[in-house]
């Protein structure tokens, strides 16, 4: 009897043996690996909301989840299987319900080895496209996060990085002054900087660094204050700082025949350069006074023009301004020290040469001023005068003839005039007399008119 039981027990223990075998591969392909999203997707796919863990053991993973009205102790194993379901009350009509989100989708399709993942809700159900084994699929779940369609839609093509991402990737490295040398696959090149070291990087199409090469020394951050040697090191010259606070730096100068604004770098490389105008040369001192013309300026004249900067006087409105010209026509500084007189009449410019000595004045208008032929003494003057009545040029022509006095009364007699004589009047000892002269020129009388 005993043989014939040995037998039949020794098959019953190995066929347990082959079924705990059985279950065993099993589990290890669905094992949950103590993710809590794979337990809520167990939950999900049968129909269960507001899922909470509340207990965790060793092979089982005790849990609490609405199914309708109902409330649920639900029992699941480290196999993903449901074990147990025992009601312990009702969910609240208006609690919120926990769907199937973007998020778990994008969650489910990392685990199943999907890549490049885009998910989106449309409705009640979440679409995606993603990327296995170089294929792009969309894919299609339900409000349980149930896989309801799979759509191959073609090949997957390589995705790069741009240059931000590159620099940022670096970045996040522990690398600074990052310069991308080639962003175009299968690789990515870049130069930066580590510690002192200047090191070119081979990145591969995730953003991984494959090779470091160290090719020299990172320069030291750059001091502004050697900005005007770095630019006239560079051949611009007429140098102007208009920013050095902080990077970047901003400065103005001339190069060949352009005035450029530069922007510097905290390095000291140049990172921008706009021309702003044409610069200007270096003027000529017999220009002083048609560089002054082009500024509104008139009557000018020029003090000092043998060395810069140079000086000068000239009229703006009523205003006599001294002016203060650079080498390149600029002026630098401009003061007031007078009032310039307005254009003179006929009438005054005769009155202001006879109070000046000139007498036989004949004027003749010359362009905006005046010529003019005059005696001083018994000399015939030429001279001209600006429209101000200044003096601008003066020469010698010839003699002035002087009549005597018996000529001057015979001129008159022969007009008709009678019983003639010459008077003159003058000052002597600070008074006033008229003294009385015949034809001849002997006096014939003296009388005392006033006070000098």
């Amino acid at each position: 009897m005993l043989n014939r039981i040995f037998p039949l027990f020794t098959f019953l223990a190995a066929l347990s043996c082959a079924v705990l075998l059985a279950d065993t591969a099993q589990a290890q392909s669905i094992t949950l690996g103590g993710d809590d999203e794979q337990i809520y997707n167990v939950l999900r796919q049968n129909g269960y909301t507001q899922a909470k863990i509340t207990k965790r053991k060793l092979t089982i993973v005790r849990t609490e989840a609405c199914k309708g009205t109902d409330k649920f102790q639900v029992k699941i194993s480290i196999l993903g299987r449901i074990t147990s379901v025992n009601k312990i009350g009702t969910c609240p009509q208006n609690a919120k319900v926990r769907g199937f989100t973007r998020e778990d989708a994008v969650s489910s399709l990392h685990r199943d080895g999907f890549t490049e993942i885009s998910a989106e809700r449309r409705g009640r159900r979440i679409t995606a496209t993603a990327c296995r084994q170089n294929r792009r699929y969309e894919l299609a779940f339900n409000r349980r996060g149930q896989l309801t369609n799979r759509r191959d839609i073609g090949s997957c093509a390589a995705v790069g990085l741009n240059r931000a991402q590159i620099e940022e990737i670096m970045h996040t490295e522990g690398y600074t002054r990052v310069v991308v040398t080639d962003d175009q696959l299968p690789k990515y090149v870049a130069e930066a900087c580590r510690g002192n070291d200047k090191i070119r990087v081979t990145m591969n199409r995730r953003g991984r660094v494959r090779s470091e090469r160290r090719i020299g020394d990172c320069a030291r951050q750059f001091n502004p204050g050697n900005l005007k040697a770095l630019m006239q090191d560079k051949g611009y010259d007429r140098i102007k700082i208009v920013d050095d606070r902080r990077p970047p730096y901003v400065v103005r100068a001339c190069k060949g025949a352009d005035r450029m604004e530069v922007s510097i770098g905290r390095y000291g490389r140049l990172r921008r350069q706009n021309r702003l105008r044409a610069c200007r040369s270096v003027i000529d001192p017999t220009t002083i006074a048609g560089v002054l013309q082009s500024n509104g300026y008139d009557r000018v004249r020029v003090l000092r023009k043998n060395r810069t900067p140079y000086l000068a006087e000239a009229c703006k409105n009523d205003n006599l301004i001294e002016l203060t010209i650079g080498r390149y026509g600029r002026i630098q500084k401009e003061e007031r020290v007078g009032r310039c007189s307005q254009p003179i009449t006929e009438t005054a410019l005769k009155d202001k040469l006879s109070k000046e000595g000139f007498i036989n004045v004949g004027l003749t208008r010359r362009g905006d001023g005046w010529r003019a032929e005059v005696c001083r003494n018994e000399v015939k003057v030429a001279i001209r005068i600006d429209a101000y009545g200044d003096l601008v040029r003066e020469r010698n022509i010839g003699a002035c003839t002087s009549h005597t006095v018996l000529d001057v009364l015979k001129k008159l007699e022969n007009r008709g005039a009678q019983q003639t004589s010459v008077q003159v009047i003058g000052c002597y000892r600070n008074t006033k007399y008229r003294w009385i002269f015949d034809r001849l020129g002997n006096r014939t009388g003296r009388e005392r008119v006033g006070r000098c």
